[in-house]
């Protein structure tokens, strides 16, 4: 369990160093640029260039710590791909996205840091509550302001007309609907093609499911807004760039695993 620990400690300190920079300037959320490349670099095992920042050592032992986190999650054993969402405190969050070869070994592809809800994480959500729920999701589409930019799930483009349905007494709660052609029922929706830069890519969570009125509703990985963005209603957020990738990797099979510790993937 520490071993791991240590590792997302690593990441976590990894894509922080990458935000401030020599000039003390960042974007949150993303991890561009000469430094922001040197600690992605660095954790996935590749040769550093320029700078060093003290990761040539645990580089020796990624694949291990890889292959020991990914056996504390059960949802690996059902998947080739796996995004990990872990707290960092308040609403910051480290996302990884993982792939396992045809010999069952898996590959951390990228780090990055996000947003996740303004009052953090949480087994219980409710409607409203402004908190990200724990657990292991699958995607059920992809979505975008923006043309499709090759997604593997079927995307959809968002128009004018596209709400999705936060209302619980609603018939349509937790569901996207096209105004123009469906009776309004509901007093509150998201106007999903409003949502700019949010949605200009993003991936709807199987969350509720079943709709049960007041759980929770539009649960989505979308992009954010840079380095004033703050939490979220109960989304997982990172930049744009790494929206874009993940919509054009995950498929149907594809899970999202959302903890508020790294401690809780710890086996019973």
């Amino acid at each position: 369990m520490r071993r791991y620990q240590k590792y997302l400690l690593v990441i976590t300190g990894a894509v922080l160093f990458a935000y401030v920079g020599a000039a003390g300037t960042a974007v949150y959320g993303q991890t561009d640029g000469r430094l922001a490349g040197q600690a992605v670099d660095g954790i996935n095992g590749k040769e550093e260039t320029g700078p060093g920042i003290g990761l040539k050592d645990i580089n020796t032992e990624e694949s291990a710590k890889e292959q020991e986190l990914m056996g504390n999650i059960p949802a690996a054993s059902e998947t080739d791909s796996l995004i990990l969402v872990v707290g960092q405190g308040e609403a910051d969050i480290s996302l990884s996205y993982h792939t396992k070869d045809d010999k069952g070994i898996w590959t951390e592809e990228f780090v990055t840091a996000g947003r996740y809800g303004k009052n953090g994480a949480t087994g219980d959500k409710k409607e409203g509550d402004k908190k990200t729920p724990l657990g292991t999701y699958r995607f059920t589409m992809a979505f975008g302001v923006k043309e499709n930019p090759g997604s593997i799930l079927p995307y959809h483009q968002l128009t004018d007309t596209d709400y999705w349905v936060d209302d619980p007494g609603s018939s349509h709660y937790n569901q996207l609907v096209d105004s123009s052609s469906t009776k309004k029922d509901w007093k509150s929706a998201e106007h999903m093609a409003a949502m700019v830069p949010f949605y200009n890519y993003g991936l709807a969570l199987d969350y509720n499911s079943d709709r049960v009125p007041g759980k929770g509703s539009a649960i989505f990985l979308h992009c954010m807004n840079g380095a004033a963005d703050i939490g979220t209603s109960g989304c997982v957020k990172v930049s744009e760039e790494y929206m874009k990738k993940l919509v054009t990797s995950v498929d149907e099979e594809t899970r999202i695993v959302i903890v508020s510790d790294i401690s809780q993937l710890e086996q019973e």
